[in-house]
């Protein structure tokens, strides 16, 4: 006698391949559904950090030589008080008008050699010189070259200071 040859997967006992195949089917979709979560997820952060570099890089604003440039915070440089180039004693109160991409801790960082370019141009005229309006205009634009000399520019070529005021003027 012989025996109907069974299909396979056919009945309860399906023989080696027949329960584990079905087992594998319902256990793969889930690791293949979290693998393409996590390598999703990476790809969003890495696609979110590109994003956010290029937006800082070209949302920059970069300024060219002659291109006005806002205007930011003041800030005072201090009161001094030195020997003009005759003698007698010049009491100036120097504030800097900071540009908006300037920074002010940068800035404040280079205070003490902003103080000395501000000792060192206020005691080369004499005071009868600073007597005269034109001559302060004049040692105003010699102060604001130096300081632009000492901070430099930011941002492509936008001055870190764009205007030195006098906030008191004393020749003794």
């Amino acid at each position: 006698m012989t025996m109907p040859a069974r299909r396979p997967g056919a009945g309860a006992s399906a023989g080696p391949a027949g329960p584990k195949a079905a087992d594998r089917s319902q256990v793969d979709p889930p690791q293949k559904s979290r693998k393409k979560l996590v390598v999703i997820f990476a790809a969003a952060v890495i696609l979110l950090g590109a994003a956010y570099v290029l937006k800082s890089k070209l949302l920059v604003p970069h300024y060219r030589p002659g291109q006005p440039v806002p205007a930011g915070q003041a800030l005072a440089l201090g009161t001094f008080t030195v020997n003009t180039d005759n003698g007698q004693l010049v009491q100036a109160g120097i504030d800097l008008q900071l540009t908006k991409p300037a920074s002010e801790k940068v800035v404040e960082q280079d205070e003490p050699e902003l103080k000395n370019v501000a000792i060192d141009d206020l005691s080369s005229w004499s005071s009868q010189q600073l007597l005269n309006v034109v001559t302060r205009a004049k040692l105003q634009h010699q102060l604001l070259s130096s300081f632009q000399h000492v901070l430099g520019t930011v941002d492509g070529a936008a001055p870190q200071v764009t205007a030195v005021y006098f906030t008191s003027f004393v020749v003794q």
